[in-house]
């Protein structure tokens, strides 16, 4: 679980179970909203989803390491 301070607009972050990788653009009142991306292709879902803070911290494990970030920017910066 990651604690719900950490969560900013921009970042990326982790589920390894899912191998999915979730980018913040909005945080509103208590809502957060996301793009979806699979981290070994970079493939996004395109479309915006939104859910409420306490269940992003749930499903995030981590933040977005180093390596993985350089992969999904790469990918972002060609859609």
């Amino acid at each position: 679980m990651l604690p719900s301070q950490e969560v900013a607009v921009g970042k990326f972050y982790v589920n390894q179970t899912r191998n999915v990788a979730r980018q913040v653009v909005e945080i509103r009142n208590n809502a957060i909203i996301f793009i979806n991306y699979h981290l070994n292709t970079g493939a996004s879902t395109g479309t915006p989803s939104e859910c409420m803070k306490q269940h992003f911290t749930l499903w995030a494990d981590r933040e977005a390491s180093q390596s993985e970030l350089t992969r999904l920017k790469k990918k972002t910066q060609m859609i």
